[in-house]
């Protein structure tokens, strides 16, 4: 009998929390996911390098090594996508998080629901794209939407697929602004509209990395736009 290929997506909990990790996985497995865990941070690292998972759900507070540390670890060598999943609340982990390359955060307590609702929607907004992203050739910049990837002057920029996300929305709208609600539920995937600094964080980040190229206009109170002509 031929061997059918699982093809259900492979989700890595990082949780040193034994309940969470057992309640967590039995509902994401009866939700057509395949389940991975470890309860440290150093054995993260090597357990994600094996195995590659499609997605990784990760606490801050761990053992053997932080959060922040393997998210930064991890994004270095790749943009797999990451959900931060903590105890902290406070907003400056929460941008710290994403500095790190995370591609959202969720507090604790949490909703099994919600979180369900975050990996589809993360999942779904890092699905190869069938429509290519064109920018104007005197940017220098190049968007690749099969590998997510970013040129910038022949150099290779390192970005999350959300960042991804996030600047082929933009230029594809360039010149005209983009609400932030509208980033928020087409980008991030959030049907209700909350504010929170996630857009901004990410934002910011591409800001940084593409300083030289273009630039993301803040519109205030209603959301940002990137300039429909530029030459840099």
């Amino acid at each position: 009998m031929p061997v059918i290929p699982d093809e259900r997506k492979t989700v890595f909990l990082v949780e040193d929390d034994p309940s969470i990790v057992h309640s967590l996985g039995r509902y994401l497995e009866t939700s057509g996911y395949r389940i991975m865990a470890t309860g440290r941070g150093d054995e993260a690292l090597r357990s994600y390098r094996e195995h590659s998972p499609d997605i990784i759900i990760l606490d801050i507070n761990l053992p053997g090594k932080n959060g922040f540390d393997v998210c930064s670890e991890i994004r270095n060598e790749s943009n797999v996508p990451i959900i931060i999943l903590s105890a902290r609340e406070g907003e400056s982990d929460k941008v710290r998080a994403l500095d790190q390359g995370a591609d959202d955060y969720i507090a604790k307590p949490f909703s099994p629901r919600e979180l369900l609702a975050r990996i589809q929607a993360v999942l779904k907004r890092t699905m190869p794209r069938s429509t290519p992203v064109t920018t104007p050739m005197s940017s220098g910049l190049i968007l690749d939407p099969d590998n997510f990837s970013i040129t910038l002057h022949g150099e290779a920029v390192r970005a999350t697929k959300t960042e991804f996300q996030l600047l082929s929305y933009l230029m594809e709208r360039r010149g005209k602004i983009v609400a932030r609600e509208d980033l928020m539920r087409d980008i991030m995937g959030y049907d209700n509209y909350l504010y929170d600094r996630t857009i901004d964080t990410h934002v910011k980040n591409l800001r940084k990395k593409l300083w030289e190229s273009i630039t993301i206009e803040t519109v205030r109170g209603m959301g940002y736009r990137i300039a429909e002509w530029y030459d840099r």
